[in-house]
């Protein structure tokens, strides 16, 4: 058996195990290993096994290197190298039925193992797919592939998902592995855009179109002309923008404010919202002629509770990006209970709302060199769940308000709340005196 890691540049593209003796590899959907490139022949090389090895054969234009060795016709395979098809590099590594071989990769220095090193710090390979998304878990395979099947069609993309799960990051990743990658990208918050400026700032206007036009500008679609516009909260459009947007998708053209020409604009069209655009439907809140417009393809985007096998990647990847932008000395380790932690909680506000919580820790201790479990809590207390911390005492996890409940659940009985909340009583007097609860006036604090 042999594992094909493809690269694009920096981004891992897809990773597959072969067991079968011949794998043929090129731009056709006939082949087992298909690379979608105009620059890849459509049978660019074939993998045959011979004996104990692997032999590749050049069938390509442009020819095939293996460790930047030009192959001749045919070449027997080392069991680890490299195979370079022009955009692509492929990463080919013989392995066992069990287990797969790593690869250790010069793109990305940060795997490599350090003597000594603490074990929640390693074992988690860390690499950018893309536009920086982070995650080798079965969801995240499966959209890096959805994103390198769609990036050279034309068909318009609406990307849906909660808040938090990346919706920019993979706008970005479908623009950098299309053909228009060499032009420009435009994000476009329209939530963020008041409603009676937003048709302005899509479509531009011409001068003395209104009392404070003074100039013609162009509007966002026609600056991205031969790239991408990334319209991100789209189902926040007004009804009038979201006519304007429907007509530019069926005829590509335009009509900027105040101008009665209409000229067409090639631009690819990615948008994104986290609203029940069905619901919003029936609510009449959006058109459903645009809605069946924007979702030719639609791409859905796994919350981190589903794939939280990428948590420990995702917390090297902060740590590492925070420890830059905070110019510290030392990049902290993670205690591996703090990483439990973060491993088994819920994540409501999914990928932002840990990094934000790996920064708050790191902001509390700045010089510690290990980000311990306590240091999260201190954040995370607020919002976790009991099934969170099943060995830990509740109200270590919990923190004011589940105190408060179990105190006004048994009348501020603080013998019944510790019982229940399994820690002493002086515990209990000491979470009191910390969030500054009070026993109403004439209640005992213990029966």
């Amino acid at each position: 058996m042999i594992e094909l890691k493809t690269l694009l540049g920096s981004a891992v593209v897809h990773k597959t195990i072969f067991s079968k003796t011949r794998i043929t590899i090129g731009r056709s959907e006939d082949n087992d290993l298909v690379l979608a490139n105009p620059h890849v022949s459509r049978l660019e090389a074939i993998i045959e096994k011979k004996g104990d090895g692997h032999t590749l054969f050049d069938k390509s234009r442009n020819g095939v290197l293996v460790d930047n060795h030009r192959v001749e016709g045919e070449m027997l395979l080392p069991s680890v190298c490299r195979i370079t098809i022009y955009p692509f590099e492929i990463q080919l590594a013989n392995v066992g039925d069990d287990e797969t071989m790593t690869i250790p990769s010069p793109l990305h220095p940060e795997t490599i193992k350090k003597p000594g090193e603490n074990r929640s710090q390693t074992d988690r390979a860390l690499t950018a797919h893309f536009s920086g998304l982070i995650g080798e878990s079965p969801p995240m395979l499966k959209l890096y592939q959805l994103i390198q099947n769609v990036g050279n069609s034309r068909a318009t993309i609406l990307i849906r998902g909660e808040h938090g799960t990346g919706k920019e990051l993979v706008a970005r990743a479908i623009h950098e592995v299309s053909s228009r990658n060499q032009q420009v990208y435009i994000p476009v918050n329209c939530a963020a855009i008041p409603i009676d400026l937003i048709e302005s700032e899509l479509f531009g206007y011409e001068k003395g179109a209104f009392t404070s036009a003074q100039h013609t500008k162009k509007g966002k679609i026609e600056e991205a002309a031969g790239g991408t516009i990334f319209l991100d909260e789209i189902g926040e459009l007004s009804l009038s923008a979201q006519a304007k947007v429907l007509r530019f998708l069926q005829n590509k053209t335009i009509m900027r404010i105040g101008s009665a020409k209409e000229f067409p604009i090639d631009v690819r069209i990615v948008a994104a919202t986290n609203r029940d655009l069905e619901q919003a439907i029936k609510q009449k809140e959006f058109r459903p002629d645009l809605y069946f417009r924007l979702r030719v393809v639609q791409v859905e985007l796994p919350p981190l509770r589903e794939r939280k096998d990428d948590i420990p990647q995702l917390v090297t990847h902060f740590i590492q990006k925070l420890s830059t932008d905070m110019d510290l000395p030392q990049q902290p380790l993670i205690a591996d209970e703090a990483l439990e932690l973060l491993t088994s909680a819920a994540w409501p506000g999914n990928v932002r709302q840990l990094e934000n919580t790996i920064y708050s820790a790191m902001i509390r201790a700045p010089q510690a060199p290990i980000i311990e479990k306590a240091t999260l809590l201190e954040d995370m207390a607020s919002w976790i769940t009991p099934e969170t911390e099943s060995d830990e005492a509740p109200l270590e996890t919990l923190g004011k308000q589940a105190l408060l409940q179990v105190l006004t659940q048994h009348q501020w009985d603080t013998t019944k709340a510790a019982e229940v909340l399994k820690v002493s009583r002086g515990t209990i007097y000491y979470k009191m005196k910390k969030y500054g609860i009070e026993a109403p006036h004439g209640l005992r604090r213990s029966q």
